[in-house]
């Protein structure tokens, strides 16, 4: 009794499961994450170094509904094992799920790699704060400085902070339009060559992540030089 069942096939036990052939899964992609920007996204994500792959497939869902959209896209020669990515248009401001898998000419599909993302709009832009331009310094006529007031609670330089930068646009007296920047961490800046009489315009830029596509901008304000 012990020779027969030790001679049985390899497969005896699960051989009915695969009576059609083993279940082939193509390598998945790897390091997805979606870059957020103003209504639009980029699927950033490394393809799989298993040379059966062939496609990506992207089911995107936001928050805001239960539906997915499906969207194909080929991987190139000399892709695979290589970093991609993938715009994504015309998104509303929500949280969105990426489901992607990897598929071969066969028709094959690896297992799904997920990743969600906020992605901002005109909500998130409506909630943004324009610096305050406090005065104008006038105490070298050539080389006039506009101070702003100074940012509370600001963290060490060099750390990732919302706000970017403040621009501030003038005329010269050509007549030329020109744009000086400062950074949330400078509280003057020096307007060369500015025409006196004029308006100086001033607006804010912020991303709300480091990994963001896209700068949001406050609205102008406008101070006069007179």
């Amino acid at each position: 009794m012990i020779f027969t069942y030790s001679c049985k096939p390899a497969d005896y036990w699960y051989g009915e499961y695969a009576a059609n052939g083993e279940i082939y899964y193509p390598g998945r992609i790897d390091s997805l994450s979606i870059l957020p920007g103003n209504k639009r996204g980029m699927l950033r994500l490394r393809v799989s170094t298993d040379p059966q792959t062939s496609s990506l497939k992207v089911y995107l869902r936001n928050s805001l509904t239960s539906a997915y959209t499906v969207a194909s896209y080929p991987i190139e020669s000399g892709e695979h094992g290589m970093i991609k990515q993938i715009p994504i248009d015309n998104l509303v401001e929500s949280t969105y799920t990426a489901n992607v898998y990897s598929f071969t000419d066969k028709g094959d599909s690896s297992r799904a790699v997920t990743a969600s993302q906020f992605i901002y709009g005109t909500s998130y832009n409506n909630t943004l704060i324009n610096r305050t331009a406090s005065s104008i310094d006038k105490t070298k006529p050539t080389q006039l400085i506009i101070v702003f007031d100074k940012e509370s609670n600001l963290p060490r330089e060099g750390t990732f902070y919302p706000m970017q930068y403040t621009e501030v646009r003038y005329l010269t007296n050509t007549g030329d339009s020109t744009t000086v920047k400062l950074t949330p961490w400078e509280f003057s800046v020096q307007v060369p060559d500015i025409k006196n009489p004029s308006d100086i315009s001033y607006r804010t830029a912020y991303k709300p992540i480091i990994s963001s596509l896209d700068y949001f901008y406050t609205g102008y304000k406008t101070i006069q030089l007179k």
